[in-house]
């Protein structure tokens, strides 16, 4: 969050983030789950972004009390170079109440899931040393052609690779699986459809499936790549479109 941003929602507006802990106090022992339904991202006029999205809260209290509310959330954020954008403001509406539900826990998949957007936003903006925040510091990343990273060294080596031959990259996921090993991992199986065009503008795609092991530190902004394990489904290759 920026320093100055505003928060509205049904307990009024407030400015700035300076005692926003202290105020968050008051869930301590809350058992809280959000599920992300819908998002929409766009850029504004003035450069800014906006982030619409639609949560399915849930929430069960110290004395068992359990509440569940369908929200909608207005944001802008402030895009940065080479780093994450910053809310700058951030509108909550309740749009319903689920009478009637299953406490279900968000956490493995909303944690899982900003890792894997980080990761590929930095492999789509390569920047080595960012990607320091999300290994382990024993990883082991076994690569489609074969190849295995277990250094610092050499994972930049392979970053620059990529900088040499391909110009601009894109993924979408599909199949994603999480399950939460109860250890402070994640065991995460994906496939990624890819598009990239190379040095000579030629058009690229191909698909992947990953495997990895993530393990988990709520103290840190985001979870670490422990292993990697990745398989061709569709081979690398020029096409004349997407």
């Amino acid at each position: 969050m920026s320093d100055d941003v505003e928060i509205s929602s049904q307990l009024g507006t407030t400015k700035g983030k300076e005692g926003l802990e202290d105020r968050l106090k008051v869930y301590t022992g809350w058992q809280n789950a959000h599920h992300v339904k819908h998002t929409e991202v766009q850029l504004l006029p003035d450069g800014q972004l906006s982030l619409e999205a639609d949560i399915l809260y849930q929430n069960i209290r110290p004395d068992n009390s359990k509440y569940s509310y369908t929200l909608h959330y207005s944001t802008e954020l402030q895009p940065r170079e080479n780093d994450l954008p910053l809310f700058t403001k951030l509108d909550l509406k309740p749009t319903g109440e689920v009478k009637e539900f299953i406490f279900e826990d968000a956490y493995p998949e909303n944690r899982v899931k900003s890792f894997m957007h980080y990761w590929l936003y930095l492999m789509e903006n390569p920047n080595s040393d960012k990607f320091r925040e999300l290994l382990a510091a024993d990883f082991a990343l076994q690569l489609s052609a074969g190849q295995n990273i277990t250094a610092l060294p050499e994972f930049d080596e392979w970053m620059k690779s990529i900088s040499s031959r391909i110009l601009t990259s894109s993924h979408s996921y599909n199949n994603l699986k999480i399950v939460d090993n109860e250890d402070n991992t994640f065991t995460v199986f994906v496939d990624f459809d890819w598009k990239g065009i190379n040095i000579n503008n030629e058009k690229m795609i191909a698909e992947t499936h990953h495997e990895w092991l993530l393990t988990n530190n709520m103290e840190e902004r985001f979870a670490r790549m422990k292993t990697m394990k990745v398989t061709i489904i569709k081979p690398f290759q020029v096409v004349t479109d997407f």
